[in-house]
């Protein structure tokens, strides 16, 4: 076994890490997500305590996710054909990957819905607030029209 510098070894594992990001979908929207929780926390100002429990569940769901991508790859290489056990060994790991994701989401809702819900109440009461409300979801609503009839035609055109 060759032994390699903690430098080369950091190297390794940044290299990994951000193959695991550019490659997987799933750990993509996970980011996205989690980064929404923590923004939606710091614009709202919750306490510490809380923003460091947002961060901490967003965090396990992605490393959990990692940690899926990681075995199931594994597996593909140990039983390149379906393999009745292999694939419950994949759903079980899966499986954890969404009760985190689970436990994440109530995490979330349970520390944010008091603030959003005084915040939202708060900018009801004023007519310009109510307003870029209105404007955001519409843009909102376009570009996942747009964007859904951009998947369309390319999956057309294939």
């Amino acid at each position: 076994m060759t032994r390699i510098s903690f430098f080369e070894s950091a190297k390794c594992a940044t290299k990994g890490l951000l193959k695991g990001i550019t490659k997987e979908r799933n750990i993509k929207i996970q980011i996205i997500l989690g980064a929404l929780a923590i923004f939606t926390a710091l614009i709202l100002e919750v306490s510490k305590i809380y923003l460091i429990t947002i961060i901490i569940v967003s965090s396990l769901v992605i490393i959990l996710e990692l940690f899926n991508t990681s075995f199931e790859k594994l597996i593909d290489l140990i039983s390149p054909r379906y393999n009745k056990e292999f694939g419950e060994v994949k759903d079980a790991i899966a499986g954890v990957v969404l009760l985190t994701f689970g436990l994440a989401f109530f995490v979330g809702l349970l520390i944010l819905y008091e603030p959003i819900t005084y915040t939202f109440k708060n900018m009801l009461q004023n007519k310009i607030s109510l307003g870029f409300i209105i404007a955001d979801f519409f843009l909102l609503g376009i570009v996942i029209i747009l964007d859904y009839l951009k998947n369309a035609k390319l999956k057309k055109n294939k």
